[in-house]
């Protein structure tokens, strides 16, 4: 009888668990539908833009391992296919709360085009919005699976919503400024090149302090000039072009005339910087949607500062830092701090590469080679302040790769380091025109580092260059407009008699 009893109750135990474990299994569910399906233009529901990959091209089997293990393929290492287990798998009935998407076709594809999403259920109604891009409307393919996993723990998922009266209409809109965006940055990269070398040039060969001036400034102009025309909503790719080549010839001219050193030029640097940064943090799609800056149509920066936009501003923080003389600590920590910010610049690799510039500035203040107690206590100091940095971002809700790093321990660092270093070798693998202009890079580089007589910011900036070649994963931009940034700056302070401070 007793058996009976047990043998019943195990049973109705059994029967009532079911419907609760069907329940929890059907709260949240993805399903991926073709491109032209009915959901994507339907009133109710949250809708955006998928970014499927990340790098020049995509692939439907790369978009589907990242879509179900929650972590961005990069083209260059294993196909595009990312590691780590499957987090969540797809569904083909809807739940509560249904993800519907779009995956690229069979085969390989240019990484140019984004694919519709739309999210069904309980406060999910306009606009999808992501804590990952920053850019309402655009969403990573690789924060689907983590959205699913916290709403079905009852979390706060970092894809969620917001109303909006045409969320279609916005989306068409947006969809198009990404393209011009795209469009135009080859040639907004020439014009860059283009007016560094030209004015370089220029300076190398009349020796004259005003154009090594002017050339030293091209680059941070071009950046700040691509920020205005894409407030100025200016995206043709011809337009833009036309805009910056102008735009910036004529400011750089005038700063090299005007900004001399210390106290006009320490000014203008100060309002360069100034004005990035607030840009960054009050309207960062400005920078998302310009031709100089992040590039969230390629999947590997959606917002703030890139490694391109980074190795640009490294030597005009360095030149400022010299000309705050006893503020130098000062400078460098408000630039560090404005790269770090998750809500600014969200250069998280920044940290380690302008602390290392910064650094060997501070090391080189006192005149004579710094002692062994000395700079173990300078490097001390700065790791220090790095780490201050990152744990003051995260207590305000910063969220990125070194924040999640530091917090996983020196093992989860030296992970991060490897899979860096090894995708920025595959990427200088992967044709033979990368390898090239790497290798002439690095050799014109190490050129300048052989010259005498050595500047100290020179060597700051090397230094800088060559960390930032370690720990970030684009190494032929990095390389590229290094080169070009120190060739510049010996051009403006080692042709001609000018001299920021006695460190030159």
């Amino acid at each position: 009888m007793i058996t009976r009893i047990l043998a019943v109750g195990i049973v109705l135990a059994a029967a009532l668990a079911l419907p609760a474990q069907a329940g929890a299994a059907g709260k949240v569910a993805v399903i991926v539908v073709p491109l032209g399906a009915q959901d994507f233009s339907s009133p109710l529901g949250a809708h955006g833009l998928l970014v499927v990959g990340e790098g020049a091209t995509v692939s439907r089997r790369g978009a589907l391992a990242s879509l179900l293990r929650g972590e961005m393929g990069n083209a260059v290492v294993n196909g595009g296919i990312p590691g780590g287990e499957e987090k969540i798998s797809l569904a083909t009935n809807p739940a509560e709360t249904t993800f519907y998407l779009a995956l690229p076709p069979p085969g390989m594809h240019h990484n140019v085009v984004r694919y519709p999403i739309v999210v069904f259920g309980p406060g999910y109604r306009g606009l999808l919005t992501s804590s990952a891009t920053h850019l309402t409307g655009l969403i990573a393919i690789s924060d689907v699976a983590p959205s699913v996993l916290d709403l079905e723990r009852g979390k706060r998922p970092p894809i969620r919503s917001r109303t909006s009266e045409a969320p279609l209409a916005y989306l068409r809109d947006f969809d198009r400024r990404l393209t011009r965006a795209h469009d135009s940055r080859t040639g907004a990269l020439l014009v860059l090149v283009g007016l560094i070398v030209t004015l370089g040039l220029a300076a190398l060969l009349t020796r004259s302090a005003a154009l090594g001036r002017a050339a030293f400034m091209s680059a941070p102009v071009c950046f700040a000039v691509s920020l205005v025309l894409s407030a100025a909503g200016v995206t043709g790719a011809g337009d833009v072009v036309l805009a910056l080549a102008l735009g910036a010839a004529a400011l750089s001219v005038t700063a090299g005339a005007l900004l001399r050193p210390r106290l006009p030029l320490a000014l203008g640097l100060v309002a360069l910087f100034a004005f990035v940064f607030v840009v960054l943090w009050a309207e960062p799609r400005w920078n998302s949607l310009a031709a100089l800056g992040a590039r969230p149509d390629g999947g590997g920066r959606f917002y703030g500062v890139n490694n391109q936009v980074s190795t640009l501003l490294l030597a005009p923080a360095l030149v400022l830092g010299v000309l705050a003389g006893p503020a130098l600590a000062a400078v460098a920590l408000l630039v560090v701090a404005g790269m770090v910010a998750s809500f600014i610049g969200a250069q998280a690799d920044g940290l380690v590469v302008y602390l290392a510039g910064f650094l060997v500035l501070a090391l080189r203040a006192g005149g004579a080679r710094p002692g062994l107690r000395r700079a173990a206590a300078a490097v001390g100091v700065a790791a220090g302040a790095g780490l201050a940095l990152v744990a003051i971002d995260a207590a305000f809700g910063g969220s990125s790769h070194i924040t999640h790093a530091v917090g996983g321990g020196p093992g989860t660092l030296a992970g991060d380091l490897a899979h860096r270093i090894h995708l920025s070798a595959a990427f200088v693998a992967s044709r033979w025109n990368e390898a090239l202009l790497f290798a002439a890079s690095v050799a014109a580089m190490i050129g300048l580092a052989l010259l005498r007589p050595r500047l100290a910011v020179l060597d700051a900036l090397l230094v800088g260059l060559a960390v930032s070649l370690l720990v970030n994963d684009t190494p032929t931009d990095i390389a590229g407009l290094g080169a070009l940034s120190a060739i510049v700056l010996w051009a403006w302070l080692g042709r001609s008699a000018e001299r920021l401070d006695r460190l030159d």
